[in-house]
């Protein structure tokens, strides 16, 4: 889609917002005075900004819904699209190609101000590299608040509102002026308010962060008043009034605000205050331990929020972390740059070429210490006797080693958009495949749930013999649901060792927020039934994972070549 701005002066969008803590809640002004105002702003005041589509058709007043339509639980990867064209001619720091979903875009704009590349398969982002340099720089005056905010943001991703304090002496001078203004407010506030106010400012931020639960979802502590909308209002006030003095006295700023995403920025479920002296004066095993911690907590399903007491985002892990030091100490490949180059095949697969496919991973994988893939080799040698002229040394003799590949774990989807004959047909390409491998397997099926797992053995039994086995096996059916075979990849180290392959007909979207995508999970097409069909649902899967992961076309095992 092209794309044409006419008379709009470039912007750059900032994240501050003071969304009011009494009344109904309402996000939206504060969306369109934050994204949608700066990007109209005209460039010559006697005529209106305009943007208009490929058809000429005016996106000037739909851009707030093209911003709302990037935020939802699935990618839209047309609106996803839309957007970053608009921003890429409306902001003067900006990256249109960038692979991050908009929800992103404050951290992509902050790279691009300060000359940082986005994050790929190729560039890394790492707590020594960048979040720690960044830190210090900030810390010592010599660097900007935002190089600070992208390096975190790029290095780890969290889907969280972030403030950041230069020292715990500066979150102390907040909590004191918190108090004070929490004083004058004092009769307007509930009870439960006024007590998590309290607790609040009890909190210490010696450590590199300190992080809250304020909402179980959208729809929760929205009321006027709640400790959500007071905190979030007194936080970004603080903010707006240190900019104002570090501006008249031309001086540094002490605190300010960490967009990670869109969504949470105006309607924040947590918050995560950040030390950046703590930060600069750790190790950066420590600041990745840190946010990692958070990141776990963030993507947990299990979150409570308290009305009576705060609730720490990271309390649980940290519990966890803490109860299995105690128990330790009782007890004695991938390539990126090639994802955009690679091309669908125009015929379906044969089992040869998914073979061909499936042994190449495996030998990508290289060995394992144990498994049930066994795989033998052998080999003349003089250091053995031979077998049959034991005394003759001049006839070598073999030896035999054995050697492991990863086991082979085999998703199937079983959705309902998947026939018992698409179902019949994967299962005896899997079976022929394992024969020829001569190997077990592990198998699942899912839809929008797991079936338990189980291990299908596969030696010295007839395919006939195998396929009665798995009709045996109980499957699941229903909708389509891939994040939960992530999570439960990764939820086990035993399984992030194996070769995941995932059978499927590609009908699902991903979640707009990152998740972690299992480095060893591919996937292959569920039957050869209507081709172009499923290489269209392929490729709108592909487009759509490359702020998960960019390379995940060079998964598609059987459908590129």
């Amino acid at each position: 889609m092209a794309i044409t701005v006419t008379n709009q002066k470039p912007a750059v969008l900032d994240a501050l917002h003071t969304i009011s803590c009494t009344g109904d809640y309402d996000p939206m002004p504060a969306i369109q005075q934050t994204l949608v105002d700066p990007l109209l702003q005209p460039l010559n005041p006697n005529a209106p900004a305009s943007i208009t589509d490929a058809q000429g058709a005016d996106l000037t007043g739909h851009i707030s819904d093209l911003f709302l339509s990037c935020l939802g639980d699935t990618l839209n990867v047309t609106s996803e699209q839309t957007v970053k064209e608009v921003l890429g001619q409306t902001l003067i720091n900006f990256d249109q190609g960038t692979r991050l979903p908009v929800a992103e875009l404050f951290a992509v704009q902050a790279a691009q101000q300060n000359k940082m590349p986005a994050p790929s398969p190729r560039v890394l982002y790492t707590a020594q590299a960048d979040v720690l340099p960044a830190a210090k720089a900030l810390l010592a005056g010599s660097g900007e608040a935002s190089a600070f905010f992208a390096s975190v943001a790029y290095t780890f991703h969290p889907d969280t509102l972030g403030f950041w304090f230069q020292s715990s002496a500066a979150f102390d001078g907040f909590k004191t002026w918190l108090s004070q203004q929490t004083q004058t407010m004092a009769s307007a506030l509930p009870p439960a308010t006024t007590k998590l106010l309290n607790d609040f400012t009890a909190l210490s931020l010696k450590g590199l962060t300190e992080s809250l639960l304020v909402r179980k979802d959208d729809c929760d502590a929205n009321d006027e008043h709640s400790f959500a909308r007071v905190l979030v209002h007194m936080l970004m006030n603080y903010v707006e009034q240190q900019r104002a003095r570090a501006s008249q006295q031309n001086t540094a700023m002490d605190a300010g605000v960490l967009p990670f995403t869109i969504g949470e920025l105006f309607c924040p479920r947590s918050l995560v205050l950040v030390n950046v002296e703590a930060h600069a004066r750790a190790t950066p095993a420590k600041i990745t331990g840190e946010w990692n911690l958070i990141n776990q907590s963030l993507s947990s399903p299990v979150k409570v929020v308290s009305n009576t007491s705060l609730s720490k985002l990271t309390s649980l892990p940290r519990a966890a972390a803490r109860a299995a030091a105690l128990g330790a100490s009782q007890q004695p490949g991938q390539p990126g740059s090639r994802s955009a180059q690679v091309a669908f095949r125009k015929q379906p697969p044969s089992k040869l070429d998914l073979f061909s496919d499936i042994t190449r991973v495996l030998r990508r994988m290289g060995k394992v210490a144990k498994s049930h893939n066994i795989f033998r080799t052998t080999a003349a040698t003089f250091l053995k006797a031979n077998r049959r002229n034991p005394d003759d040394f001049n006839k070598p003799g073999r030896i035999t080693s054995v050697q492991y590949m990863p086991d082979l774990h085999i998703y199937i989807d079983t959705s309902g958009s998947i026939s018992e004959e698409n179902y019949q047909e994967a299962v005896m390409m899997l079976i022929r495949i394992a024969k020829k491998l001569n190997v077990n397997l592990y198998f699942n099926s899912f839809s929008h749930f797991l079936s338990q797992e189980v291990m299908l053995r596969t030696e010295n039994k007839s395919a006939a013999q195998i396929w009665k086995e798995f009709r045996r096996i109980p499957k699941v059916s229903g909708g389509t649901e891939y994040t939960q075979i992530w999570q439960y990849i990764n939820a086990s180290r035993t399984r992030q060792r194996r070769l995941s392959l995932m059978v499927t007909d590609f009908d699902w979207l991903p979640p707009s927020k990152r998740q972690d995508h299992p480095k060893n999970l591919y996937y292959a097409p569920c039957s050869a039934r209507d081709w172009s069909s499923m290489v269209d649902l392929a490729k709108r899967y592909a487009d759509s994972m490359k702020h998960i992961d960019p390379s995940v076309r060079q998964r598609l095992l059987g459908m590129v070549v």
